[in-house]
């Protein structure tokens, strides 16, 4: 079912000079640092203490802050958080959420403050379908919506989740996110798409796109008349899948979204390094609307769970080079390890204080938002696996085609990908690389293309004769996944090519096969590198190529 277009919503000129502001990192937080915080017992001033100790931090490239409280400050559209969740929420906690709300302490009220204090931009974060499985915490009236089953529909686990081709369903979400830009002042609402993915009937999404632009419409209508009576622009955002197919899978008619004026900006993808910044730069073009790339290091790419520096220095790169306006961390720490210290406390997950991430986030705020500071540091440029790294998504190594959502899939990533048993057809991959490295070839200390291959052929050679085993996608830095190391002799067998260069040279290490390059066979932006493996037996099960890897090391001038 559609609805037909409208005309564009009129955008006031402060509006627009709103929605231009530069910015170069967007924080978006999830609920986790206020409740590991206040099951810790700190007081609300410590809490903004750690919340905002990134930010606070000289030279820091942070110019926006995004709250995603769940339900945990009092709201006229939805209860207060009453019940202790094991993992979540214990009594004290609860306890002393209750006691904040009896005393009149607003807690998103109190984020927002803080945040304009800082003088940066401060919006809230709306996790628009969480699902309605008891255990699930981030919903609203769940007993509700649990009495109508026909206002809903089930995930690929089966969990209940909001059924957005029911009026009811949509007037209520609408009517919740009037409220909280009526009374809360943000500057600006993110509607997440992401969490969760299931909004309409699976294999009728895109059928059922109008009911989802009939939503969005309302709360642009929404936004515009609490603009008007504030005299000060209410900004909205969506987080969407990283293309336009993807965006059409889920059901989202981004292209009307655009054209009616409806959002301000637009955040790309949650662990996909992958983004179509052209195709939704040409979009947007004559619109005053920006595109925002989502770096999340929970729900993450394949293969890349916590990865090193260099890898998010050449997402980071990449992205801006394609023409993005701004990334958006999603998942990260916010303080370093000297808080944790100071209030005797430790975090799990990405939160883990003084742990292994910590001080990269810290690093991470001071280089990411500037591709002038990225220029000349240690990159890696690598392809995209599919699948969900060990972080909920679809577990690449017994893959199948989702049906239910694109969003946090990566389904068309094209790794891992097998070698042709015939030796005549390069398996062809398109590696993005934002860095002129022949303009800088003499800042270039070492260049190399690294192939890792799983062969499950080899497998009965004796050790000596085979590869060192490689974890492909350790979460968390516990192992998940390792290839089945081909045979050493491999190594001669292979032709690499990049753009038609063959790449010569090849030597063993750690598991890889790895080839200095040239940097005169790679252009700026995509470059196509080929890998073919002489004929092997066709009776074998395949060599299948599982990462593929650009290592860029500078040296000083």
């Amino acid at each position: 079912m559609t609805t037909c277009s409208t005309k564009p919503m009129t955008l006031s000129s402060q509006h627009i000079d709103t929605v231009n502001r530069k910015r170069r990192i967007i924080v978006n937080h999830q609920a986790d640092g206020l409740l590991n915080t206040v099951n810790a017992g700190l007081s609300i001033d410590q809490i903004m203490e750690y919340e905002f100790a990134f930010n606070d931090e000289p030279d820091s490239h942070i110019d926006a802050q995004w709250w995603s409280l769940d339900n945990l400050f009092p709201c006229k559209a939805r209860p207060l958080i009453d019940k202790p969740i094991p993992g979540y929420i214990d009594a004290r906690g609860i306890e002393r959420f209750q006691r904040w709300a009896d005393q009149g302490i607003n807690l998103a009220k109190v984020y927002h403050e803080q945040t304009k204090k800082r003088g940066i931009e401060s919006f809230y974060s709306y996790r628009l379908n969480e699902g309605l499985a008891q255990e699930n915490p981030n919903v609203e009236t769940k007993p509700t919506f649990l009495d109508h089953p026909n206002w809903l529909v089930k995930d690929e686990w089966g969990n209940p989740h909001l059924d957005f081709a029911v009026a009811q369903v949509r007037q209520y979400k609408a009517d919740l996110l009037r409220e909280l830009i009526e009374d809360f002042n943000f500057d600006g609402l993110e509607i997440d798409f992401s969490r969760g993915t299931t909004l309409t009937q699976a294999g009728r999404q895109w059928i059922n796109r109008g009911h989802m632009t009939d939503f969005v419409r309302n709360v642009r209508r929404a936004s515009l008349e609490v603009e008007k009576v504030r005299n000060r622009p209410v900004l909205i955002a969506v987080r969407v899948p990283d293309n336009l197919v993807g965006c059409h899978f889920d059901g989202l008619d981004i292209e009307t979204w655009i054209g009616e004026n409806l959002v301000d900006m637009i955040a790309l993808g949650v662990r996909s390094y992958d983004l179509d910044i052209p195709e939704f730069r040409g979009l947007v073009t004559g619109k005053p609307i920006k595109i925002i790339a989502t770096l999340d290091d929970h729900h993450c790419s394949d293969g890349y769970s916590w990865p090193a520096i260099e890898v998010w220095r050449g997402a980071a790169a990449n992205w801006w080079h394609q023409g993005v306006d701004a990334i958006q961390t999603f998942n990260w720490g916010v303080a370093g390890p000297q808080f944790a210290q100071r209030y005797n406390f430790s975090f799990g997950g990405a939160y883990v204080e003084g742990g292994p991430r910590i001080q990269l986030y810290q690093q991470a705020y001071h280089e990411l938002g500037d591709p002038h500071t990225l220029k000349y540091m240690d990159k890696h440029f690598i392809v995209q696996r599919r699948g969900g790294g060990g972080s909920g998504g679809a577990s690449v190594n017994d893959w199948s085609t989702p049906r239910f959502n694109y969003q946090n899939t990566n389904m068309l990533g094209p790794l891992p990908a097998p070698l042709d048993q015939a030796g005549k057809t390069d398996t062809q991959v398109r590696l993005y690389v934002a860095d002129n490295l022949i303009a800088e070839s003499k800042r270039i200390e070492s260049l190399t293309l690294r192939v890792l291959l799983s062969d499950p052929a080899a497998n009965d050679l004796p050790t000596d004769n085979k590869m060192d085993p490689v974890s492909i996608n350790p979460f968390w830095g516990r192992d998940k996944l390792f290839n089945f190391p081909p045979a050493k002799a491999l190594g001669e067998q292979l032709q690499v090519r990049v753009n038609n260069i063959p790449l010569t040279g090849c030597i063993a290490d750690n598991g890889w096969f790895i080839f200095h390059a040239d940097p005169a066979c790679f252009a700026v932006g995509e470059n196509l590198v080929g890998v073919l493996a002489e004929a092997r037996n066709r009776q074998a099960m395949p060599c299948s190529l599982e990462k593929l890897e650009l290592h860029v090391s500078y040296r000083e001038p």
